[in-house]
C-alpha cells in the first residue's frame, strides 16, 4: 500500500509539472523595454504555442480579443500586461468571464486600472483588489513583502527604470488578493505591488515587471507561479521517497 501512495503521488506532481500548451500575451514594447514577458515564456516553455499581440507597436488589440475568443478556455495561460498603448480596445470583459469560471490562469497588470473605460477596473476587484493609485515619476523603491514565495525566488533587485510615461505603475488595496511584493517595505495597506489573485493562481500586479532591472527572472517565477511548477519535486524528496519504499 506505501508503494501505491508514493507512486500516487509521483503521478500527481508529473501531471502537475506537464507544460501548458497554449500561451496568449497582450504587451507593449518601447525604448528597449516590453519583451521580457515573451522571452520568459519561451525560456520556460519552448515547445508551447505562445502567441503575442502589441498594442505599441502596432495597435493589436483587435487581434488580441480575436484570439482570445477563438481558443477561448483552451488558453492556459493569459497575459495582460498594458503599459503603453490605451488599454480600452481590450475585451476586458471576455477576461473578467473567463476568469470567473476558472477556465484560465491570469496575468492582469495596466496602468488604466482607474481610467480605463472598458472594464479594467471590473475584473481588478473580481481578481481581490479594491483600490488603486497610479504612481508617477520619480522611481521609487520596490520591495519583497513575502521573501518565501516562488513569485520573489532568486530576485535580489526589484529595481526598475522610467521609460518616460505618465503612470509608470500602482499601489493597489487589497481584499482578497493576497500581496507578495509592495512599495513600502513592510506590508502595509493600500501599498500592494504583485499579489495573487483570489483564484490562487492567476496574478494582479501593481509593479510592471516590462521594466524592471530583472523583469526576466521576475517572469519566470510568476509564470512558475501561475502554473503550479513553483514546488516541483525536487531531488531530495525524492530521495526521501525511495528510501520509503
Amino acid at each position: 500500500m506505501k508503494i501505491v501512495i508514493h507512486l500516487m503521488a509521483l503521478f500527481a506532481v508529473a501531471a502537475l509539472a506537464q507544460d501548458p500548451a497554449n500561451i496568449l500575451i497582450y504587451h507593449d514594447v518601447l525604448g528597449g523595454y516590453g519583451d521580457d514577458v515573451v522571452t520568459a515564456a519561451g525560456n520556460l516553455w519552448p515547445s508551447a504555442n505562445i502567441e503575442s499581440y502589441t498594442g505599441e507597436p502596432g495597435g493589436q488589440q483587435a487581434a488580441f480579443n480575436t484570439a482570445l475568443a477563438t481558443l477561448g478556455d483552451g488558453w492556459d495561460i493569459v497575459i495582460v500586461e498594458s503599459w503603453y498603448a490605451t488599454g480600452n480596445d481590450i475585451s476586458w470583459g471576455a477576461l473578467n468571464d473567463l476568469y470567473d469560471t476558472g477556465a484560465i490562469k491570469l496575468f492582469a497588470s495596466t496602468w488604466q486600472w482607474t481610467s480605463g473605460t472598458s472594464g479594467q477596473g471590473a475584473l481588478g476587484n473580481a481578481m481581490g483588489v479594491s483600490g488603486f493609485v497610479g504612481i508617477s515619476a520619480p522611481v521609487i523603491d520596490h520591495y519583497a513583502w513575502d521573501a518565501g514565495h516562488d513569485i520573489c525566488s532568486g530576485i535580489t533587485d526589484w529595481g526598475w527604470n522610467d521609460p518616460g510615461l505618465g503612470t509608470l505603475n500602482c499601489r493597489m488595496m487589497v481584499a482578497d488578493a493576497t500581496p507578495v511584493t509592495g512599495w513600502t517595505a513592510s506590508s502595509s495597506a493600500g501599498e500592494a505591488g504583485i499579489c495573487v489573485a483570489n483564484d490562487g493562481s492567476s496574478v494582479i500586479s501593481g509593479y510592471n515587471p516590462s521594466y524592471a532591472n530583472e523583469g526576466i527572472a521576475i517572469w519566470e517565477n510568476i509564470y512558475t507561479f501561475m502554473w503550479g511548477t513553483g514546488s516541483a519535486l525536487q531531488s531530495d524528496t525524492w530521495a526521501g521517497i525511495k528510501t520509503s519504499f
